[in-house]
């Protein structure tokens, strides 16, 4: 009908334009452009009017179409069910719904649509469902026939026998745990039938929690029916677990409930019943636990986590160290199936390398034994390539379990949350592991480092008291190797900060007094020698170098001289790098390791240090420069522990003249080299010629200086030993 229109239409309008031609030819030129004109202005008029009628037309189609065909419901099938269909249904705005309709029990053809008019309608012959629509209806496609009874209740669903899911076996090797586990099987005892039993298992990634629980669940599988594992990483995986539950415990549920629905069961199940043990595997924050410990009324549940926090009521804690040093060296001597005791020293070694950490003594030993390697080689390889080691993955492993890869997640998550934390660590990572001072962290930013220890130590990677700060010594060398890769864009290096705060720390102890000053440096001296290795050498002379001379002088005074020369060592690596090897600090630095390498009685090496320092001095100062007399006061003293007493005199002599004529008599370095040369005069037998230089020195210390200060009373003493040597025991005792 609608094309009859069309045509009559056309016609009409194609007549209409044959007649206006003939007229205006036949009205001539003039009259047609009149006629032209006032024909132009009424088919304008006409055309407005369509264009309005369209718009009207075309509006009252969409209202119609709308409310015809607002859903299409499809059922299909020649008889469904008992006397139900499954339909689909869809709206324009693309949701899908799930329709079941009954039929009355007659045949349908092979495909049935029903229209259902109106906004988002559904139709059907007849619902005996929940129909829903809209834009955030819940979807479900499936189509479930169950039979009366199949889904039961969860009170109403017992176990025939007993169930676990703890598929992996404790692990064959289990040493040093044994208290740990007594007390474990002890929490989880008693009376206590009608109450959950809670248990906390925290410490740091690689102590062994894990462990301890697989060797609690195995030690005591008769104890209970139900034993199921869940790795509780985040609230998904925790749902995932009861959801599993539900599906081992009633299988209906797998088809019949959502996920959620089926975990909602599984905690009514254990709610029911008793005699079932719990393990929630690595939880990382209780908040994703707590709702399901306070719905719970029976059973036991073992939480292991590396969060040291706040629990709730009723979940006790049970802290796991790190494994003694004869459990540490039984675990890699089992696993590595080395028994022999000419490796038990190098065994030793490397357990304290790896700081007695039980999954780190682990990978170790399993790399000793697929490799067929010596505890001495792989200790090398340990030393000279670490962050290669703690990454190597033994053959059947899992790549999370390695060192590095376990505590790279824990970074990761501690940096979303803090990035400062991660940067503290970096920090405490070039420090000694142990007694690091919090009050040289942080200068400005003390309330920053407050928050970022407490969440490393809720992590397990720091340890805290009022005072102090420890860090594993993995943690330490995992960390540092990943700051080693850092580019340099990134923000400055940890060693240099942990160097600035450290250097003022150092500098404030100077105001302290002596005795003050020295306790302070010696808790301060250990960071500065781990400080060492992190210290990169080369460029321009950077502000707090001095320290490790300052350091290298402190332990040299408090007998220290092994730590003493790595100091002075470090000190002139400095200085060549930086200065030249002539420079007056460089020379400086030598002679500083000349005279540690003298305390150590590495006396040729002292010797020829010495001597190179003379002759450079002589060159670069000249005879009498104060430092030229002293590096010369330096060799003759090396010269006389040689037993080489006539050169050594020589020397002192030659050292002791000028600095008569350039500093006098009173000068701190002459009265040093005159005391040195009473030495080596008592050495070679010639005890007034020793007399006469002690007693001269005395008296000017006792003028100069007072009679208790400590070089005064040093004199004394030497005083009293050449005394005692002459035989004069009276007077040397009134001396001492």
């Amino acid at each position: 009908m609608r094309r009859g229109w069309r045509i009559a239409g056309g016609t009409v309008a194609g007549l209409a334009l044959v007649a206006l031609g003939a007229l205006l030819f036949r009205a001539g030129l003039d009259d047609a452009d009149k006629w032209a004109s006032v024909i132009g202005v009424f088919v304008g008029l006409l055309g407005l009017g369509l264009s309005g009628y369209g718009v009207v037309l075309s509006r009252r189609a969409l209202r119609s179409d709308r409310q015809a065909t607002g859903v299409r419901v499809t059922a299909s099938g020649p008889r469904i069910g008992a006397r139900t269909a499954a339909a689909s249904a869809s709206t324009r705005d693309g949701a899908r719904h799930h329709v079941a309709a009954e039929h009355g029990g007659h045949d349908l053809p092979a495909r049935t649509e029903i229209e259902a008019s109106g906004d988002r309608a559904v139709a059907a012959e007849h619902i005996c469902g929940v129909v829903t629509t809209g834009d955030h209806s819940p979807v479900d496609n499936r189509t479930i026939k169950l039979e009366p009874g199949t889904l039961r209740a969860p009170a109403e669903v017992d176990l025939p026998a007993k169930l676990t899911n703890v598929s992996d076996g404790p692990a064959a090797v289990f040493v040093g745990r044994e208290s740990a586990l007594t007390l474990l099987d002890h929490e989880l005892s008693g009376d206590r039938a009608r109450v959950v039993i809670g248990q906390v298992i925290h410490g740091l990634g690689g102590v062994g929690k894990t462990e301890l629980a697989r060797q609690y669940a195995a030690a005591n599988r008769e104890r209970y029916r139900l034993a199921w594992w869940i790795t509780a990483e985040n609230p998904e995986r925790i749902q995932a677990g009861l959801t599993e539950l539900a599906e081992r415990l009633h299988p209906p549920t797998a088809s019949a409930l959502t996920r959620d629905q089926a975990a909602d069961w599984a905690r009514g199940w254990l709610q029911a019943h008793e005699d079932w043990l719990l393990v929630l595997d690595n939880v990382e924050d209780p908040a994703h636990v707590r709702d399901l410990l306070g719905q719970l009324h029976t059973g036991h549940i073992l939480v292991t986590t590396r969060r040291l926090v706040r629990w709730p009521g009723g979940v006790r804690p049970l802290r796991l160290e790190v494994l003694d040093k004869v459990a540490a060296t039984e675990l890699i001597a089992a696993v590595g199936e080395r028994d022999r005791p000419g490796d038990l020293p190098a065994i030793e070694a490397i357990a304290a390398e790896l700081g007695h950490l039980p999954l780190a003594l682990e990978q170790a030993g399993a790399y000793i034994r697929e490799s067929r390697f010596s505890p001495d080689g792989y200790l090398s390889l340990l030393t000279a390539r670490p962050a290669h080691m703690y990454a190597a993955l033994p053959e059947g492993g899992e790549a999370e379990r390695t060192i590095a890869r376990l505590w790279r997640v824990h970074l990761d998550t501690i940096g979303e949350r803090d990035p400062y934390a991660v940067s503290l660590l970096r920090v405490l990572a070039c420090y000694a592991p142990d007694d690091i001072p919090r009050d040289i962290l942080g200068d400005d930013d003390r309330p920053m480092v407050l928050d970022a220890l407490r969440l490393l130590h809720s992590y397990s990677l720091v340890r805290l008291t009022e005072d102090t700060v420890s860090v594993h010594r993995l943690v330490q060398a995992v960390v540092a190797g990943e700051d080693q890769t850092r580019t340099a864009s990134e923000e400055g290096p940890a060693p240099d900060l942990a160097l600035a705060w450290l250097a003022g720390a150092w500098t404030a102890s100077a105001r302290l007094s002596p005795s003050d000053r020295r306790l302070r440096r010696r808790v301060l001296s250990p960071h500065v020698e781990s400080l060492v290795r992190h210290h990169s050498i080369g460029g321009e002379p950077r502000e707090h170098d001095q320290i490790f001379r300052e350091a290298a002088r402190h332990e040299l005074d408090e007998g220290n001289y092994r730590r003493a020369r790595t100091f002075a060592s470090h000190a002139l690596a400095i200085d060549r790098a930086a200065l030249g090897a002539e420079h007056p600090y460089t020379l400086g630095s030598r002679g500083n390791l000349a005279t540690v390498l003298m305390s150590l009685g590495r006396l040729e090496e002292a010797e020829t240090e010495s001597r190179a320092v003379l002759e450079a001095h002589h060159r670069v100062l000249g005879e009498e420069h104060p430092h030229t007399l002293k590096s010369r006061g330096i060799l003759a003293t090396v010269l006389r522990k040689l037993g080489r007493l006539e050169e050594a005199e020589a020397e002192l002599r030659a050292a002791l003249e000028t600095q008569r004529r350039v500093l006098g008599e009173e000068h701190p370095d002459t009265l040093d080299s005159r005391s040195s040369l009473a030495i080596v005069l008592r050495g070679l037998g010639r005890l007034e010629e020793a007399e006469a230089e002690q007693r001269a020195e005395l008296e000017i210390c006792r003028r100069v200086l007072g009679e208790e200060h400590p070089d005064t009373l040093k004199s004394r003493g030497n005083l009293a030993n050449v005394l005692s040597t002459q035989g004069r025991l009276e007077e040397a005792e009134a001396l001492s």
